[in-house]
């Protein structure tokens, strides 16, 4: 037995880190890839104590990245979602947050071309087949790290990068409303009736109003202790995975569908105390929003998440357009998460959703080689 290296770089993006390979210093056998990514995060062991996963599903994420041969994109960007519990990797989701550093690690790796004052990088994100436009702030040719953009869920500022997904409907199914239905009602199996809304934008995602559930909505990761809570909502989703045609029995979901769809738990604005012990005023906030990843309360709020949440308060019918009541014509949305506040864009024509914009902020943390037993 011995160890095999790999070159790669550890980075944040937004509220995530992950470790980024060029796809040319993986096997060319894809097959052998997973196998791979399971060793470099220490998965399956809820510590992940032999490699560089941080024990939650924002820091046990792998990115890998190419020169694109498509016109409309400087690289090609795939992403994968390593579980903590069971050997299993998912790549059938894209991530938001990570989506932020391909901008940066594709300037500073030479893969593009850095240009003062602002670099455009177009990223082909294979999991959804859909374009991500990043407006990266460079200098020295180098992306830029140091700046006063501060979001939410990250200690201090840093650089901004202003990220657009562009015509983000229907990116894992092909459909903004996968089920035909802005909202309806579920059975949950020993739980009875829920309505709930599903929508696919930038992501699958299933909404729930937290009252449904039994809870204010406030919650963070206490929640994860609810176990009945928690069940509820994991049966939910699983009837979501089902129906959007992920999995053939919903019970399936639990192993064959970890990362989709995701969960998002909204309320009307509130009063509440954020990660960071920040007091958030409802007056902040247009809805108050918790999502669940893999089981467990995200500590912010996944950026694909928050572009399927802008989507899903304009589309009539949804329990999140219901909720929200945004003004005629307001096109920015203001989500309450765990960690603060978070702004989204949404620009439409007419019916269509154009792109949805964010901002977020990242930097390479460390570089060099990863070792895995071979």
């Amino acid at each position: 037995m011995y160890m095999k290296k790999y070159p790669c770089v550890y980075m944040r993006g937004g509220t995530s880190k992950a470790v980024f390979f060029h796809e040319k210093d993986l096997p060319e056998d894809r097959s052998t890839w997973d196998e791979i990514f399971l060793k470099v995060m220490g998965t399956p062991d809820v510590k992940q104590i032999d490699g560089m996963g941080g024990t939650v599903s924002s820091t046990s994420k792998v990115a890998i990245i190419a020169p694109s041969a498509r016109e409309d994109a400087d690289v090609d960007y795939t992403f994968k979602q390593v579980d903590i519990v069971i050997p299993r990797v998912d790549d059938k989701a894209n991530c938001g947050n990570i989506s932020s550093a391909v901008g940066p690690f594709a300037i500073d790796e030479g893969l593009v071309q850095a240009v003062a004052p602002i670099t455009v990088v177009r990223v082909f994100n294979t999991n959804t087949q859909r374009i991500i436009e990043e407006h990266v702030r460079v200098e020295n040719g180098h992306a830029m790290v140091h700046g006063d953009e501060e979001i939410r869920g990250v200690p201090g500022t840093g650089s901004r990068i202003d990220m657009y997904f562009e015509d983000p409907a229907g990116a894992t199914t092909g459909k903004l409303l996968p089920t035909g239905q802005a909202k309806e009602v579920f059975e949950v199996p020993g739980y009875g009736e829920i309505e709930v809304s599903v929508v696919d934008c930038s992501n699958t995602m299933v909404f729930i109003r937290a009252k449904d559930l039994g809870i204010t909505g406030r919650e963070l990761t206490e929640l994860n202790a609810q176990k009945e809570v928690m069940e509820h909502v994991e049966r939910i989703r699983c009837l979501a995975a089902q129906k959007c045609g992920f999995v053939a029995h919903w019970e399936e979901a639990r192993t064959k569908s970890t990362s989709l769809p995701k969960v998002s738990i909204i309320s009307e604005p509130q009063d509440y105390v954020d990660m960071d012990k920040n007091e958030i005023a409802s007056g902040q906030m247009d809805l108050c929003v918790r999502a669940i990843s893999v089981g467990a309360l995200h500590k912010a709020y996944p950026m694909t998440v928050t572009i399927g949440t802008g989507a899903a308060a304009l589309i009539p019918g949804t329990i999140v357009h219901e909720m929200a009541a945004l003004k005629a014509g307001q096109q920015t949305m203001r989500l309450g998460h765990a960690s603060g506040v978070t702004e989204v864009e949404m620009v439409m024509d007419g019916e269509r959703i154009v792109k949805g914009g964010v901002t977020r902020t990242a930097r390479r943390i460390m570089d060099g080689f990863v070792y895995v037993r071979e």
